[in-house]
């Protein structure tokens, strides 16, 4: 009975201190740290937008008719300007949010041995 005492107590003692064990075949997994890390991820929008190409000026005489001939005294500016269909592209990023999970070094997780200063 004392020996199934004194066998509890050190799986009890090895189990609670998870930076040492009693058993030279045991094996710890390194302890995890999440961090979130941010990358920027780039995307083209495209949507549909009116641009303008260009104008045809014309010139509209205005005359003065008289009887038999036409004499012009000036011509006005007729503007018109040209729009065509077209794609627009915007390079819009946005913020994705991951978490990295990094390993403790190993000094992080050893047992602390203390020598007479508490």
């Amino acid at each position: 009975m004392f020996k199934l005492v004194v066998l509890s107590t050190v799986l009890t003692l090895a189990a609670a201190r998870p930076g040492y064990s009693f058993a030279p075949f045991a094996y710890h997994a390194p302890a995890l740290i999440a961090k979130p890390e941010i990358y920027y991820e780039k995307s083209i929008i495209a949507e549909p937008a009116v641009a303008h190409v260009g104008t045809v000026v014309k010139h509209i005489p205005t005359a003065v008719s008289h009887q038999s001939s036409t004499v012009v005294h000036s011509a006005a500016k007729y503007v018109e300007p040209i729009y065509a269909p077209t794609v627009k592209h915007s390079v819009v990023s946005t913020p994705v949010i991951k978490t990295a999970y990094h390993a403790l070094p190993a000094y992080a997780y050893a047992p602390a041995l203390h020598f007479g200063h508490y």
